[in-house]
């Protein structure tokens, strides 16, 4: 069961809404036989629901409607996608089963199905479906094999049949009325507060993603505030950016709050600006909430999306509509970013891969694949069901788009890796390295001797013991196996690595910049950061971590792109840590990044000062003197900072040397 919701006035069902469902429904439930099916059409404009738990009399017996079944209009644009996919189920479909859809399985909230009549395969994500005994309605998840999870809210029984036929599709409440509000996935206000003046949209919570005529490559920069993401990792609008985080509980609780502050940025889209956020519980929205109105973000950019449970058929459903509502924001021409937690579509797929593997052995198809079966996918050893796992993946990640028409919806989503699930992975693919070697064939002993030492070397080097066996971590085990994140990095626009804070009690951004993944590169920075060379600034850093693991030296070499200074690693990687709740503006950016890219600034370089402290304080004092006030100026002005201002900020760095 879910959380006691606080609903608006106004927000209950229409009595003769609630009467059409039920209605339609009871017909259904009577009716018996092959290829049975329910169309329901209100005549009236709009769309008709009903409130989330609620009883409707419908005759024999009481029923537990799952969230606004919207029942399609005749003249509704906004649900023909729901109505084409209910014709598309035709009666040669079902031709090929002998049996109803049946549950074979209930894992909490999540109940198993095989595939029969008034079930098919084809039925998308999104479809309202109904257990006809318990006549408990949920949501279709996910398909597998002819295995389907279904989300339901109140009681389901082992072998009952399941229809799909209910000619509904879960919808949600989309538009610029929910900025400022607490929202659970159908869009439906549960902060207590009045509703919203402006007239909602609905739109399918499950929809299909956009195809690549309909999309663009002109990104523009989604500007986060944290300097070492923004230079190094940058993120374009219309990505999804995996983050691996280091701690679930506090990254949510300290990090999440800068990028729900990101604003629209240099040659943003006209319409609005709209920050969504999957909150895990409503304590955790209500804390978020009062952290951004103390910012005064809130208001005008925010939305906050509360799951029904902390379930993950719960979750799946709110991030499915929290996607809704900036697809919604995208057709506004505007620009929308969704921050959610990703882990409960890896705990959904791993119910629904071991249900169709007992399904497989239980029919006698196949045997199961054995959990402990790897593949080689071009270097990385992955698990050898990538490609089921990355097609469920993909249905999501992939709504992310930066569109021909529109504007961009931006998806940053968040994982969180397994105790020892690197450690499992890297030496298994080791194991495997020194056994492929050992089966050279035609090469002297003592050379293969020889190779088999390098690697072993290049283990100990990386962490990676041989000789001590790291099991792999549990299913119960919280996160995500490093194996299924390396899969992600191959389906997603980048990876940002984050490491602990170097102070534990203080949390902050950590990026590990070696590791994360840029993809877009130079089309992701903001414009005033590439004109002050932050690409650069990155390939040096790169080149000088070389340098530094090779010849045990700090300084980096000068000479790249065309730039005569050298790099001070020990400079440079003042950047990569932030501490949580200070986002800085892009001129606070580009006065560190003009300070660490000399070699020669003596206040960093003076005994124990080389500290974020210390370049905190140069940067306003740069930013204080003429040299700032023309590099602000610039900015506000042109989104770019003219080489003469960069010079003018170079002599004022250097003053410092002779004061």
């Amino acid at each position: 069961a879910g959380p006691s919701w606080t609903l608006a006035a106004g927000q209950c069902a229409a009595p003769l809404a609630t009467l059409l469902v039920a209605s339609a429904l009871r017909k259904t439930w009577r009716r018996s036989g092959r290829g049975a099916r329910l169309r329901v059409r209100a005549e009236a404009s709009g769309a008709a629901g009903v409130t989330y738990g609620s009883a409707v009399d419908a005759g024999d017996a009481t029923m537990g409607l799952y969230p606004d079944m919207s029942i399609p209009g005749e003249s509704s644009s906004s649900m023909s996608s729901s109505k084409a996919d209910l014709d598309s189920v035709d009666d040669d479909d079902e031709e090929k089963y002998d049996e109803p859809a049946t549950v074979i399985g209930i894992r909490g909230d999540i109940a198993i199905v095989r595939a029969g009549i008034n079930l098919a395969t084809i039925a998308k994500g999104g479809r309202i479906c109904l257990f006809e005994k318990s006549r408990t309605t949920g949501v279709l998840l996910s398909w597998k094999e002819g295995i389907c999870l279904i989300h339901f809210s109140g009681e389901v029984e082992m072998g009952e049949s399941v229809s799909g036929n209910t000619g509904v599709s879960l919808m949600t409440e989309c538009g610029p009325g929910l900025l400022g509000r607490i929202v659970d996935p159908r869009g439906k206000p549960i902060d207590g507060l009045p509703p919203s003046e402006v007239e909602p949209k609905l739109r399918l919570a499950f929809a299909d993603f956009k195809g690549m005529k309909e999309r663009t490559n002109q990104y523009r920069s989604l500007f986060t505030g944290v300097t070492s993401v923004d230079f190094s990792v940058p993120v374009g609008r219309g990505q999804t950016m995996l983050f691996q985080g280091s701690d679930k509980e506090k990254d949510k609780e300290y990090l999440w709050a800068d990028l729900m502050c990101c604003q629209a940025g240099p040659g943003a889209k006209s319409g609005p600006v709209v920050n969504i956020c999957v909150c895990p519980t409503p304590a955790y929205a209500m804390r978020l909430r009062d952290e951004l109105r103390q910012r005064g973000c809130f208001e005008d950019r925010c939305t906050l999306v509360v799951a029904e449970s902390e379930t993950s058929g719960a979750q799946v459903v709110a991030m499915n509509g929290a996607l809704a509502m900036a697809e919604e924001i995208n057709d506004l021409d505007g620009e929308a970013m969704v921050l959610m937690d990703l882990e409960p579509m890896h705990k959904l797929f791993s119910v629904l891969a071991d249900a169709a593997g007992q399904e497989r052995i239980d029919r006698g198809i196949v045997q199961q694949i054995e959990a402990s079966e790897w593949t080689d996918f071009d270097g990385t050893l992955l698990r050898e069901s990538i490609a089921e796992r990355r097609k469920i993946w993909f249905n999501l990640v992939s709504r992310a788009t930066n569109s021909i028409v529109g504007g961009s919806v931006s998806l940053l989503g968040w994982l969180w890796e397994q105790d020892g699930g690197w450690q499992h992975r890297a030496q298994k693919s080791y194991l495997a390295k020194i056994e492929a070697v050992k089966k050279t064939p035609r090469i002297d002993e003592k050379i293969l001797e020889r190779m088999v030492d390098k690697l072993k070397e290049q283990a100990a080097a990386e962490g990676v013991p041989l000789t001590e066996t790291f099991g792999e971590p549990a299913i119960e085990v919280p996160g995500v196996p490093n194996w299924e994140i390396e899969e992600l990095k191959s389906i997603t626009d980048g990876h940002i690595l984050l490491q602990p804070p170097s102070n534990p009690d203080a949390w902050s951004w950590y990026l590990e910049p070696y590791k994360s993944l840029p993809r877009l590169g130079t089309d992701a920075l903001h414009p005033a950061l590439l004109s002050v060379e932050a690409h650069k600034l990155r390939l040096k850093m790169l080149q000088g971590r070389d340098r530094q693991k090779m010849l045990h030296l700090s300084l980096g070499e000068g000479g790249l792109m065309d730039d005569p200074r050298k790099l001070e690693m020990k400079f440079v990687e003042l950047l990569i840590e932030q501490p949580a709740g200070q986002p800085l503006d892009v001129v606070g950016q580009c006065a560190r990044l003009l300070i660490v890219s000399d070699s020669n600034v003596d206040p960093l370089k003076a005994e124990g000062m080389c500290t974020s402290e210390t370049l905190s304080f140069l940067a306003a004092q740069l930013i204080q003197s003429e040299a700032g006030a023309r590099l602000r100026q610039d900015i506000v002005e042109k989104n770019e900072v003219s080489q003469d201002t960069i010079d003018a900020c170079d002599t004022e760095v250097r003053s410092w040397n002779s004061a």
